[in-house]
């Protein structure tokens, strides 16, 4: 199911949420706002409390001692606010990259077991972004704005209290003021919210676009069609940019409600401040003291309802990676199962029938047949009929709806799906590389491999050529996707690393396509030569290749139509697989005839 359109539950605050991922790291929060407290005194209480002190007591009684105390005291509040700054920043983002690396892991660990079939309904671009993205968006929040958040709710509470300490109505009046401002911009931050959850989306499509673009450079070239690729990035880029301004709107929408709070609080309080005066409840520097704190009270809701449309930005990118986390993991991929020893190798079908989740057609419908330690054995038949899926089911990558799969006379379900894997090689059509080094590729098939373990294979593998002609050997850079490889060094490659793994079962899945004739002939017997006792399957629409085998299964849409060697085969010359055999070497003859 696409993760775009799985139906959400009732969702958690976006606030909560925030908090809930601070939670295992609550040590460092707690000391970063006792630092941030302790930051707020120096910097704005102690200054503004002195500013009474100094209009009350200090100026009237022309006392010079006391001044110069009060000069002292602001010089060290201003030097120990500073120290305590640096604490708060390195804190703030210690906490902002503990938190963020967590969920990237979390995402990235649940991407690890989820069904197979998860990801030929979503782009590789969405995955991109939600597990790195989204993350990046929760970090900036935290190390940029989580810290100040954090000092306005202080600042609010303990100038609130403050206040309420020099007169009651100087604090409601504040409050009341906070609460009001606070509904009006959280209102208009519901629509800065769906503004950011709608340039998200389009930011991803233009991840995804990006890369399909650049990994594709090659097509895009010999088609002719690069103008036609920037216009396309272009119109994804336009919608992005209009939603974006949208965004920025509805955000302008609230600074507007946000600023509009200084003047009305700081109107308000020195109206009652004034009152207060003329009824002898206030002194002129309570009077200033007092408007200063809600000068600064202001600010710091100004900051606080800043800080909170930041966190209804991060809400669109947290129900993403909900979304993602709701996914169901596929049962194969979390449950524990036997781990044995090396596998001897038998395999067994029984009445196994498949479609794809989420079809209505069967893929395959009722095959059985047995395959015996160390058999090579070939699947043969049309395209379509069935012979990679059941590769797929043999690596577990799908569960069958009915019928049973054997390894070694008892159920693949039983198995540890690891255990199981780590007992098959294959080496198939499309070759995945990666864009390290030949070495980092090859060890992909046996982690700890020696080079002199991954020289040999590369020998077995014929590409005793390749290695001497590269200057840094094993070291040497293959390129994005092996891109500085050919098809048939890649498959040669492939093929090195299902050497190196030495399973006991060998998969050869159309692994001789991207090879000619004669490497076809030295690739199969070095398959020979170090299979050993391995189990081998053979799949392959080139028939030449399955000559040798011990026995040949013929599969058409689903069934399996006919069993058994190669020459009794072609003595039913109205069976599949002669047809096949015949077409073959018809299309070789013409081919010989154009040339």
């Amino acid at each position: 199911m696409s993760i775009n359109t799985v139906s959400q539950q009732k969702k958690t605050g976006d606030g909560k949420r925030v908090l809930a991922f601070l939670m295992p790291y609550k040590k460092w929060v707690i000391a970063d706002s006792v630092v941030i407290a302790i930051s707020q005194i120096f910097s704005a209480l102690i200054p503004t409390l002195a500013l009474s002190w100094l209009i009350d007591t200090i100026i009237p009684n022309e006392s010079s001692p006391w001044l110069w105390g009060l000069m002292w005291l602001l010089v060290f509040s201003a030097v120990f606010d500073l120290v305590m700054m640096v604490i708060d920043e390195y804190f703030c983002h210690y906490t902002a990259k503990s938190v963020t690396n967590w969920q990237k892991l979390r995402l990235f660990s649940h991407l690890q077991v989820l069904p197979f079939s998860f990801y030929h309904n979503n782009s590789s671009g969405e995955l991109l972004a939600r597990v790195s993205d989204d993350p990046d968006t929760l970090h900036n929040f935290l190390a940029w704005e989580g810290s100040t958040f954090m000092a306005s709710v202080q600042g609010v509470i303990i100038y609130s209290l403050v206040l309420f300490w020099i007169h009651p109505y100087l604090m409601i009046t504040s409050v009341i003021l906070g609460v009001i401002f606070y509904w009006s911009s959280n209102y208009v931050g519901a629509r800065t919210r769906a503004a950011s959850a709608n340039a998200r989306e389009e930011a991803s499509r233009y991840l995804e676009r990006l890369r399909e673009s650049v990994t594709g450079i090659h097509l895009s070239r010999v088609m002719g069609v690069s103008d036609n690729e920037v216009e396309s990035v272009i119109a994804i880029r336009d919608t992005f940019v209009k939603h974006s301004i949208r965004e920025l709107k509805a955000r302008m929408q609230s600074v507007v409600i946000i600023a509009c709070y200084n003047g009305f609080a700081l109107g308000l309080v020195y109206l009652i401040s004034t009152l207060l005066i003329w009824n002898d409840g206030l002194t002129s520097g309570q009077m200033l003291t007092a408007g200063g704190l809600v000068t600064i009270a202001a600010n710091e809701m100004q900051r606080l309802l800043r800080n909170w449309l930041s966190v209804r930005r991060t809400g669109p990118a947290l129900d993403r990676s909900d979304i993602l986390l709701s996914q169901q993991p596929a049962e194969a991929e979390i449950q524990e199962g036997i781990r044995g020893e090396r596998a001897s190798g038998n395999i067994r079908l029984k009445d196994v029938t498949f479609a794809y989740p989420g079809k209505q057609e069967n893929v395959l419908l009722g095959v059985s047949f047995d395959i015996h330690a160390g058999e090579k054995v070939a699947l043969v038949g049309p395209s379509g009929s069935g012979k990679s899926t059941i590769v797929d089911l043999l690596f577990r990558l799908y569960d069958n709806q009915k019928g049973l799969i054997e390894l070694d006379n008892r159920d693949i379900t039983e198995w540890d799906t690891a255990w199981l894997r780590s007992q098959i090689a294959i080496v198939t059509q499309d070759v995945q590389m990666r864009s390290g080094s030949l070495a980092d590729n090859l060890r992909i098939g046996k982690q700890n491999a020696t080079d002199d373990e991954l020289l040999k294979a590369l020998h077995d593998s014929g590409l005793d050529d390749l290695i001497k002609s590269l200057p840094e050997g094993l070291n040497t850079r293959v390129g994005e996707r092996g891109g500085l490889l050919s098809g048939g060094q890649k498959q040669r490659l492939s093929l090195a690393r299902a050497i190196l793994k030495d399973a006991p079962i060998l998969i050869l899945d159309e692994a001789s396509s991207a090879l000619d004739p004669i490497t076809e002939t030295k690739i199969n017997e070095v398959v020979l030569k170090t299979a050993k006792k391995q189990t081998i399957l053979i799949i392959s629409h080139r028939l030449s290749t399955v000559l040798s085998a011990d026995k040949i299964i013929v599969l058409e849409n689903g069934a399996i139509v006919e069993e058994g060697e190669h020459k009794d085969l072609l003595e039913s010359s109205s069976g599949v697989y002669a047809r096949l055999f015949g077409r073959e070497a018809e299309i070789g003859e013409e081919t010989i005839k154009v040339i």
